[in-house]
């Protein structure tokens, strides 16, 4: 019997799982399409293992708790954030939050029911979703990240220890302290996704509506650091040389339009004047991680080397971290 099973059925009557549809990252769970007294329902159940199989993560606490605490934000996010987004940046719709002890079950519409189908590497579906990252940011400009990771993604400096020692001797580990630092210093917060590949968003082709889901790394951050993260995600290397400034100019219209629906035209010009230098040095963060996590991964590329290559950071008078 799923362990998620007794914990459900204190909250609903006629339970029915239909589909399977994916594992949870290294045995945390599962995700499965279900029907819920009647209602077209998929969830997701979490229950995170104390040891995790995974080729690349060293097994220590700290790691164990940095995916636990991946789903406590998460679950908060869909408790006191999730419902409030505008309809320019959706969150796919979450019915319930169910708890017990180290068990969660989060329990969503069903977005097939609703024309939605996961999103392609095609133009008009990251086109839709660049605007999507855009109000997204805008709606959260200055919004504190009350029970929220205080610092957006799941490869920033402070929360992957592991790989930084695992790195060799080389320039971007001697830089690597500053350019967390200097992205962290920027005046201008918003509230990212922290995991905004293709993967996780949504879209009605009919429509071009994106929904958003899998929140487990939202925190503070820079717009800057989802859109390269997005592109990342679905651009390979020659795409990005060819479009990636382009799609970054299409993120900042949205960005500005979005701002100026929300009330805060009066920062934009600084904003995205800001951001735009920072945009080298998000590259650079995260081909950090990857030199840590998987020196030879496919996303390793020359165009994230040349904006390391070309980045202006900040000194802040020390060394690596």
């Amino acid at each position: 019997m799923s362990f998620y099973l007794p914990l459900i059925s204190l909250h609903y009557k006629n339970i029915k799982i239909t589909e399977t549809i994916t594992a949870l990252w290294s045995g945390c769970g599962e995700i499965v399409r279900c029907c819920l007294d009647g209602k077209a329902c998929v969830i997701k159940a979490i229950s995170v293992p104390d040891h995790i199989n995974h080729p690349r993560i060293t097994q220590s606490e700290f790691a164990i708790n940095r995916k636990r605490h991946s789903y406590e934000v998460e679950f908060h996010w869909y408790q006191q954030y999730a419902s409030n987004l505008p309809a320019q940046a959706r969150a796919l719709s979450c019915y319930n939050t169910l708890e017990h002890q180290q068990q969660k079950v989060l329990v969503f519409a069903d977005f097939a029911a609703y024309g939605f189908t996961n999103a392609q590497a095609n133009h008009a579906h990251v086109v839709a979703i660049i605007r999507w990252l855009g109000y997204f940011h805008a709606f959260h400009f200055q919004v504190k990240a009350d029970g929220l990771w205080l610092q957006g993604s799941y490869w920033h400096l402070a929360t992957r220890p592991d790989e930084y020692e695992k790195m060799a001797d080389s320039a971007i580990k001697h830089h690597a302290y500053n350019i967390d630092k200097t992205l962290r210093a920027c005046q201008y917060q918003t509230l990212i996704h922290g995991d905004a590949k293709l993967a996780n968003f949504a879209v009605n082709s009919a429509t071009m509506e994106v929904l958003g889901y899998d929140f487990q790394y939202v925190g503070a951050g820079i717009g800057v650091v989802d859109v390269m993260y997005f592109l990342g995600s679905c651009l390979n290397e020659q795409q990005l040389e060819d479009t990636a400034d382009d799609y970054l100019a299409d993120y900042f219209q949205h960005f500005s339009n979005a701002m100026q629906t929300f009330g805060n035209s009066e920062y934009t010009a600084a904003v995205i004047n800001e951001w735009q230098k920072l945009w080298p040095l998000a590259w650079a963060d995260f081909y950090r991680f990857l030199m840590g996590w998987s020196p030879e991964h496919v996303k390793i590329n020359s165009y994230m080397r040349k904006h390391f290559n070309t980045m202006q950071i900040t000194d802040f008078g020390s060394k690596a971290k």
